[in-house]
């Protein structure tokens, strides 16, 4: 969960590499970020978890500017396979972001084309990176698009739960909400800022998302130990069950 002073350290945190930076451009080229927490140990219902970021530029009082944020990682080998016309396929991506939550700040501040989203980071189908094999496959476009939209229906990607602040003192707010599925592991958090439609700056923080107590091991024992997690799932089970037809018989 975010604290006050989390927030107060990642807000002043930014502000003062921004003073510090050079200032020897009209629009400023860099753009300072921090966290809120670098470090959100996930509970066993973390649902409601919002990742904070703050971003801070000259360009936050720009009414031409608009910032763009998202959650993404951890990086992971992830494959697709499909059978078309009684053949089986599969394509193999070497990595791809799990989580890939996104938004790009509303108003009219100039239109971001996709190639521009692209050049930002900010588009969830170029994330995915085929096998040095695959990435001249004519197919390729199709296999991105599938996963994309995978990962949309099991919610673990998403264009919506992203809100996008103006503060005093040019600095820019971004709340992210966590994925209630997302897994463990290394993230990014990211900052664009576009100014009529092109990308002027973009600064990235690493974000750690990490297991703790009985969820860690219980998530452990799933994923690494499917046997032993089995067998003890079948164990407790039997024993409430048990437990269950002995008071029911008193």
């Amino acid at each position: 969960m975010t604290n006050r002073s989390g927030i107060i350290r990642a807000a002043l945190g930014a502000l003062s590499l921004l003073i510090c930076a050079p200032q020897g451009q009209t629009l400023p080229t860099k753009m300072a970020s921090g966290l809120a927490e670098e470090t959100i140990e996930l509970k066993v219902n973390y649902a409601g978890t919002r990742v904070v970021m703050f971003a801070a530029s000259e360009l936050a009082n720009d009414p031409d500017t608009s910032f763009a944020f998202a959650l993404i990682g951890p990086a992971r080998r992830q494959a697709l396979t499909r059978t078309a016309q009684g053949t089986r396929e599969r394509f193999v991506f070497s990595s791809a972001p799990q989580v890939f939550s996104w938004g790009l700040e509303s108003g009219e501040n100039g239109v971001v084309s996709a190639e521009i989203l692209q050049q930002a980071g900010l588009d969830p189908a170029t994330a995915a990176i085929p096998e040095t094999a695959q990435v001249e496959a004519m197919a390729l476009s199709a296999w991105r698009d599938a996963f994309v939209r995978l990962k949309y229906d099991s919610e673990l990607y998403s264009s919506k739960g992203v809100s996008i602040d103006r503060l005093d003192g040019g600095l820019a707010r971004a709340r992210i909400d966590l994925p209630p599925n997302a897994p463990a592991g290394d993230y990014i958090v990211r900052a664009a800022a576009f100014r009529n439609g092109e990308l002027v700056s973009r600064t990235d923080q690493p974000l750690t998302l990490m297991r703790g107590g009985m969820d860690a091991t219980l998530y452990t024992l799933a994923t690494r130990h499917g046997l032993i997690y089995g067998l003890l799932s079948i164990s407790i089970a039997s024993l409430i069950g048990g437990v269950a037809a002995w008071v029911g018989r008193r």
